[in-house]
């Protein structure tokens, strides 16, 4: 170990530092690339398609290669932080997306554009979880969202307002 004293600079424990939602993702991700090329060499075991064999090799080298940019992002903490309770909801019709209200401990209101597929609910506390990037906004809801679309990471739900924080392991 190069000389880290304890492990705390180790690559181990950045990630076991990492919050939960991030860990999950990053798992999911190599995980994803796995079964991928597991399911092209049956293919070929049963088949001899080399097609799949190859296209399922090429899935999974691109999922460890997403898997890797995203531990060096948690790793080195590039990301931001939004933590607050949800004020309302959204949704957009003919959209892929909702607009989330959050308001934090000091009354500021952001709005947040998440996927549909995200459980949020009003009343409850959350902590979301995005990439550190530039900020191009060209003034169209949709547009800003399609090009900030890769930058949402995740997020936990914190517990209800006024009650105390469930298990981190309810994270998505």
């Amino acid at each position: 170990m190069r000389g880290y004293e304890n492990g705390e600079n180790s690559a181990d424990s950045r990630i076991l530092n990492a919050p939960a939602p991030l860990r999950r993702r990053l798992i999911l991700t190599v995980l994803l690339g796995i079964a991928c090329l597991l399911v092209g060499l049956a293919m070929f075991l049963f088949s001899k398609d080399r097609i799949m064999l190859l296209l399922s090799a090429a899935v999974c080298i691109l999922s460890f290669c997403r898997a890797y940019a995203f531990y060096q992002a948690v790793s080195r903490k590039e990301y931001e932080v939004v933590e607050g309770t949800c004020v309302g909801v959204v949704p957009k019709p003919l959209r892929k997306y909702r607009k989330i209200r959050i308001m934090d401990d000091e009354g500021n209101e952001s709005a947040l554009l998440l996927g549909k597929h995200s459980k949020i609910q009003i009343g409850f506390r959350y902590r979301f979880y995005f990439k550190k990037t530039q900020r191009l906004t060209l003034g169209s809801e949709y547009f800003d969202s399609a090009l900030s679309s890769d930058c949402f990471l995740g997020y936990e739900e914190l517990g209800e307002l006024g009650n105390p924080p469930e298990s981190p392991e309810k994270a998505d």
